[in-house]
């Protein structure tokens, strides 16, 4: 294996993962996979992705989901990891990777300067992506994707498409994601749902009818509290999602002490945070309607009176 490999994986990986796992990591190569599931997977539900014909079950629907929707799969692919904008030498992690199809597509959006990293819960999936996607920028693993392998902030992009649904916890799939991605990065993820206005359709309900998972509701109380510039879109015959979302630092900046123009007065700070036990309703009518006269606000008044009351 290549220094520059080797490199690579020590700077993506927890330290605690590399200390673990350090033959495996400086004696795998190019094709190769590295495995870090060293405990019972997390959700029984992707237990059919290890089965024996699990990959010709998994490829069969995949033929049947683009020549329904009428798509080319790669030209798919394609389109939707293009929405990262441009990816050319930067680093992307790719979440369930299924059969690496989405691998080999981010491979050439981010040239031979960029890196991809992916993981899969499924073995099988693994060993054929990690052969499909021989590259020396290239790393792929069995791990958990409620539990990745990766440091914080690493990644310029993360991306997940297919699988989420099925997770047993998807805040915190969402949460790993926006963990291990940049300041400043972006991450997107997608999954079957029918859009909301052909849910009542024939077009919504044949799709529901045929699998249950359509029914799902986008996951947005699930976002963390770091995400701006979300991006909802609908793909796949507005029977697929996806949500992109910038990582900030904390919550957005704002400035809530801006105030009010008019008798309420106060700011968005003051409304919430300075909220008094009630008094009787005249009073607060006559208050209100002092206010106006004297051309002031309620709060400015309130403020005056408190403040002389407790000196």
């Amino acid at each position: 294996m290549s220094n520059i490999r080797v490199d690579e994986l020590k700077a993506a990986l927890k330290d605690d993962v590399v200390e673990k796992f350090l033959p495996s990591i400086e004696n795998s190569d190019c094709g190769q996979f590295l495995n870090f599931l060293e405990r019972s997977k997390s959700d029984i539900n992707t237990d059919m992705y290890d089965a024996v014909n699990s990959i010709q079950i998994y490829r069969n629907f995949l033929e049947w989901l683009f020549a329904t929707f009428k798509e080319d799969e790669k030209n798919f692919r394609k389109s939707c990891l293009e929405r990262f904008g441009n990816l050319n030498s930067k680093k992307v992690l790719i979440t369930s990777c299924g059969l690496g199809e989405d691998v080999a597509v981010a491979s050439e959006l981010v040239g031979v300067d960029g890196v991809i990293h992916a993981q899969d819960l499924s073995k099988k999936f693994v060993e054929l992506a990690s052969m499909n996607n021989a590259s020396e920028n290239v790393y792929i693993n069995v791990s958990d994707a409620l539990s990745l392998p990766y440091c914080d902030n690493y990644f310029d992009a993360v991306y997940h498409f297919g699988g989420i649904n099925l997770f047993g916890d998807i805040r915190l799939a969402i949460s790993e994601m926006e963990r291990v991605c940049k300041v400043g990065g972006q991450v997107m993820f997608g999954d079957e749902s029918v859009a909301l206005h052909l849910r009542n359709s024939d077009y919504g309900k044949m799709f529901i009818h045929n699998n249950s998972l359509w029914e799902e509701t986008l996951p947005l109380s699930h976002l963390p509290l770091s995400a701006s510039k979300i991006e909802i879109s609908y793909v796949l015959g507005n029977c697929f999602y996806l949500i992109k979302f910038n990582k900030n630092e904390g919550l957005p900046s704002v400035d809530t002490d801006v105030p009010h123009i008019g008798y309420r007065g106060g700011s968005v700070r003051k409304r919430y945070f300075g909220r008094l036990e009630g008094i009787d309703p005249s009073l607060r009518d006559m208050l209100y309607k002092k206010a106006k006269e004297k051309e002031t606000s309620v709060s400015d008044i309130l403020e005056i009176l408190v403040e002389k009351y407790i000196e």
